[in-house]
């Protein structure tokens, strides 16, 4: 975990273990589609979701830390891809039975 501002991160948590659990956990939830919470533009498009998990609890940008992050599985299932209806083209357009 070699960034800035791992001193003030280190001292939002009692212990380096749950530091990483909590990164991680927040990471994993980004991976699986749950945006983040940080303002557009404070970071790059190419970060990846660790550093975008230790930003956001560097910030305290509105993240719930600690044992009240929801299970992934609880996780997958809101932000799991449900497939859209088909669309039927052919609605509203009545058929001429005078052409005969």
């Amino acid at each position: 975990m070699a960034q800035e501002g791992y001193d003030k991160l280190i001292n939002l948590t009692d212990s380096r273990y749950r530091l990483s659990m909590v990164v991680a956990l927040r990471a994993a939830q980004l991976k699986m589609g749950v945006p983040t919470v940080l303002e557009p533009g404070t970071l790059s498009s190419m970060e990846n979701s660790v550093t975008v998990a230790m930003k956001e609890l560097e910030t305290g940008a509105g993240v719930v830390w600690g044992d009240d992050l929801p299970p992934l599985d609880e996780v997958r299932r809101l932000v799991e891809v449900r497939k859209p209806e088909p669309v039927n083209t052919f609605v509203g357009t009545p058929f001429d039975d005078d052409d005969d």
